[in-house]
């Protein structure tokens, strides 16, 4: 099924050390950075489960469930660590052409979780969390304000190309109600489950925008450190069930 899985809108703050020269000609920026989310939004559906984190107790007489507490779960798949590689040309002493490759891991986000009580025992625990792996490309403009001072700043606008990448879903079930352990068996009235799935993301393009400074060490080495803005939208293309592993019991108690 084709879904949204990551709507991308990310704050970084990097700073290395870069291999430059001033004025006309080639340089090369290798980079680490961490991004942090500014514009979290709700995760899409994991299969048939929502993004909530939904608690509710059980009547062990009835089978009723009565809400304890719901909330929408929303985040990031943008939040998270960064290396990176990027090679320019200046044309000038205000304008250049830049080329980017960066590997970015995600921080794990949690997409769904269910929690059941029956008085203070818990029955049922479900929690689906998501990381994201990905390559990009990053083509871009720089320009530079031009001073005879040691700090130079600049700014950047561009575009963000994911090449590579894809998004893991681990999810972890211990039912002791029947309802999932049905589900995977309709003989089980219980069942200790992990599944990862994997998602891989149509073609995209990306914007990003950036704000720095360059600080010059010597002839041809400088310190550089910059906030960058970027967002990206992701569609899903396809999706597979990496690993499942299911531990049941029988309604015999075996």
């Amino acid at each position: 099924m084709k879904k949204l899985i990551l709507a991308v809108a990310l704050l970084a703050a990097t700073s290395l050390g870069a291999i430059a020269q001033e004025g006309r000609g080639f340089y090369l920026k290798p980079s680490g950075s961490y991004f942090l989310k500014v514009t979290p939004v709700e995760f899409p559906n994991v299969g048939s489960l929502q993004p909530r984190d939904y608690v509710f107790s059980i009547n062990p007489l009835t089978g009723a469930q009565t809400r304890i507490s719901e909330e929408t779960i929303t985040g990031s798949f943008g939040q998270g660590w960064r290396a990176g590689l990027t090679g320019g040309f200046r044309f000038n002493e205000v304008v250049a052409l830049e080329m980017g490759a960066n590997f970015f891991k995600s921080e794990e986000n949690t997409m769904a979780k269910q929690t059941g009580y029956i008085g203070s025992t818990q029955v049922l625990g479900l929690k689906s969390v998501g990381q994201v792996t990905a390559v990009d490309l990053t083509p871009s403009l720089v320009f530079h304000l031009p001073t005879q001072a040691k700090f130079k700043p600049y700014l950047k606008i561009g575009a963000v190309v994911p090449v590579y990448g894809y998004l893991d879903i681990n999810t972890v079930v211990s039912d002791q109600t029947g309802s999932i352990a049905k589900t995977v068996n309709p003989n089980f009235v219980a069942v200790e489950l992990t599944r990862t799935e994997r998602v891989k993301p149509k073609p995209t393009v990306g914007f990003l925008g950036a704000a720095g400074f360059n600080y010059p060490l010597g002839k041809n080495i400088s310190f550089f450190s910059e906030i960058e803005y970027r967002n990206v939208s992701v569609n899903s293309d396809s999706k597979e069930v990496r690993s499942f592993n299911a531990v049941g019991t029988l309604g015999n108690g075996l």
